[in-house]
This record gives structure tokens, C-alpha cells and sequence, in this order.
């Protein structure tokens, strides 16, 4: 076989992969509307190897299966690795970490119902480090704007859940007060 016959059969094989990695198990619910007296919003940070969701309206010991803002999908694993951003807004305003995404990070919005406990779910898995911290429980507020993330540092990594109000540098968002879930 001749070296471009090979090259058109593995565009096939990922062009296939990726068109049908839209066909995956990933939960789909309709977006609630944003209402700042019932409703929150939240920013989730992921990459390709950095998969993200959120169980929104749950508590620890739920079964329900999380809404994924990314990473779990073949597609978000290929433009990641290629260095590429994929943002889903819901119209949350821009913040210091979503203007300076790092080299294949995304991000997706999600409107939560307020007042009740949101789980948020995050993990590191690469070849050279992994890091799959507990699942953090928050309880958002009515018209408040949130971002979580996984924050790798010193050789340690914690999923941090922020409160927005503004465009801000990242040592003036206020930490939101957040409990383990512990480990299952």
C-alpha cells in the first residue's frame, strides 16, 4: 500500500471516530433558564486529560450521572491535544481565567438551581501524574457566578470552586465554602 492510501484510511478512521463520539453515553438534559432569584451559574475548566461535570440540584450520596463540561468526549480529547478551546457559554461574564485559558483548556457554563447542593466532579489522569481529588459539595446562591477548576501546584492539585463578580486577577475571587464528599 502506498503511503497516501494509509494516510486517507487514518483521516477516515479519525474523521469516523470523531463524528460518532457525538454518539456517546454523555447525559443531555435541557438547559434551565437563567433566573437570578432561583439560579446560579457556574464556569468549569477542563482539558484532555482534565475531564470536568457537575451534578447539579444533587448531594454526595446522589446516583444521578453528572452533566460532563468536558473531557469525556473523543472530540474534546482531540482539539484539546491539538491545542484548540471550546467554550460553551450560558452569558456568564468573562474572568481572569477564562481570558487566559492555558494551551488546550476549555470551558462550559451551566445554569444550577440556587439553594439546593451542586456536586462538582474533577480529575487529573496522565502518563507521568494522575490526581482524582474527592468531589466537592457547594450550595450556590440566586444570581451568583461561579468558576471551578482542578488547581495543580507544588507537586499537590485541590479542586477549587471560586465566586465571580467581575473580571478580577486570580487572587481577589473569593474561595467558596465547599465540603468533601469523601471517597465511595
Amino acid at each position: 500500500m502506498s503511503l497516501g492510501v494509509i494516510l486517507k484510511i487514518l483521516l477516515l478512521a479519525l474523521f469516523s471516530a470523531l463524528l460518532l463520539s457525538g454518539c456517546g453515553s454523555a447525559r443531555y438534559e435541557k438547559p434551565i433558564p437563567y433566573d437570578q432569584a432561583t439560579t446560579a451559574r457556574i464556569r468549569l475548566f477542563g482539558n484532555n486529560g482534565l475531564p470536568v461535570a457537575i451534578n447539579p440540584g444533587q448531594d454526595c450520596a446522589s446516583s444521578k450521572e453528572p452533566l460532563f463540561a468536558y473531557g469525556d468526549t473523543v472530540a474534546d480529547k482531540v482539539n484539546s491535544t491539538l491545542g484548540q478551546h471550546t467554550k460553551r457559554s450560558v452569558g456568564m461574564p468573562a474572568s481572569w481565567r477564562s481570558e487566559h485559558l492555558s494551551y488546550g483548556e476549555s470551558y462550559a457554563e451551566f445554569v444550577i438551581p440556587a439553594g439546593v447542593p451542586s456536586v462538582v466532579v474533577m480529575k487529573m489522569v496522565a502518563a507521568e501524574a494522575s490526581c482524582v481529588p474527592d468531589a466537592r459539595v457547594f450550595v450556590p446562591e440566586a444570581g451568583k457566578d461561579y468558576e471551578a477548576y482542578l488547581q495543580r501546584q507544588d507537586w499537590q492539585c485541590g479542586a477549587v470552586i471560586r465566586l465571580l463578580s467581575g473580571l478580577e486577577t486570580p487572587g481577589a475571587i473569593a474561595h467558596v465554602p465547599s465540603n468533601s464528599c469523601g471517597r465511595k
